[in-house]
């Protein structure tokens, strides 16, 4: 019990690290952002539980000036204003957060949210997110008359995707050859090193070249180069030349969706420093990307993604005092999670 709670704690920690990193990201991209403010007034208010309304409003007014928006306490001299309740869910246990961004001349609600959160530090980790997600609603009509507007940056035939990519290879334990499914050993079985599934971080940098050959379909090309350690002082680069199939979903405005297919294939290098006894020539899996329409003829994307590789074995580090057995074999998966921007070149014909 007490080793499942501590694996519990350890993979939260690396999820809210995981966050965070998403988070710092997200601020390199304020001065693309802050072109699309247009200079319109917020005003920002906020009600419910006290202990969190305060922090979780000066975080959105951070976020609102750090885009270049003006923002006022005095709601007549606002054009939009972004409204918010913190309560507590007794079934739950937990606060839920609702959030909305209306247009104040007429009261109504432009679009609304709500996530459920433990405590303050994960509500205030995705208020960045949260503003985005709210101001990429505004209307149209917003936009300054001096910047014209590309109705065609979804529609293009060409996108250059430039992106930085943070994974975890997931190592599930196989107990083939180990002592008790679990551990390693010496020959008299008198030394047992019990072992466990891994979790390791691949932080990385892509590139892809996606050609949009029809309205609902593209295709991309693509390399991505990752760092990993899955043994201490084995640092390895891992280069996945990829081909995915994607379907752009159009159906909101200044937004597209793409579920995709991949298949990859992996090299690993330097190959002095090679730790896999076996690995995958090839590997298959899936995700979704999201863009989200910044500036002229461009997109800001989100791209979750998981790749499946199979069983692979590494060779027993341990081999000093535990060389049994020679293998040990893992389920073989990894969770990607990347960030980037998409330059449109030349636009399709409708």
């Amino acid at each position: 019990m007490k080793m499942n709670i501590l694996k519990y704690k350890v993979m939260r920690q690396i999820i809210k690290k995981t966050a965070c990193v998403f988070a710092l990201l997200f601020c390199s991209f304020s001065a693309v952002y802050a072109a699309n403010s247009k200079n319109i007034t917020l005003s920002i208010q906020g009600s419910g539980q006290p202990v969190f309304v305060q922090g979780f409003k000066e975080a959105l007014i951070i976020e609102a000036k750090a885009a270049g928006y003006q923002v006022t306490d005095n709601m007549s001299a606002a054009k939009y204003s972004i409204k918010f309740t913190v309560e507590f869910d007794q079934s739950t246990q937990k606060s839920k957060f609702i959030v909305s961004l209306v247009k104040v001349v007429d009261s109504s609600v432009i679009v609304s949210m709500e996530y459920m959160f433990t405590d303050e530090e994960e509500m205030l980790l995705y208020s960045q997110l949260v503003f985005f997600m709210l101001m990429a609603n505004l209307p149209d009509n917003e936009v300054a008359a001096s910047e014209p507007v590309d109705d065609n940056w979804r529609d293009k035939w060409l996108y250059i995707s430039p992106h930085f990519n943070y994974s975890l290879m997931l190592l599930a334990l196989k107990g083939e050859g180990l002592h008790a499914g679990i551990g390693v050993f010496n020959e008299s079985k008198t030394v047992i090193n019990p072992l466990d599934n891994k979790a390791v971080t691949m932080p990385g940098l892509g590139f892809g070249l996606e050609f949009q050959f029809l309205n609902f379909m593209s295709i991309e090309p693509g390399v991505q180069i990752s760092q990993e350690e899955v043994v201490s002082n084995h640092l390895m680069y891992n280069m996945l030349l990829s081909l995915e199939l994607k379907f752009p979903l159009k159906f909101i405005r200044n937004v597209v969706f793409e579920p995709y297919g991949t298949v990859a294939y992996p090299v690993r290098f330097p190959k002095d420093l090679e730790i896999f006894a076996s690995y995958p020539k090839y590997v298959f899996g899936g995700g979704m990307q999201i863009a989200v329409k910044v500036g002229k003829s461009g997109a800001l994307f989100f791209d979750v993604n998981y790749m499946y590789y199979g069983d692979t074995a590494i060779n027993n580090p341990y081999g000093e005092y535990t060389p049994y057995p020679e293998f040990i074999h893992y389920d073989n998966a990894v969770l990607g999670f990347g960030i980037g921007y998409k330059f449109g070149f030349i636009n399709r014909k409708r």
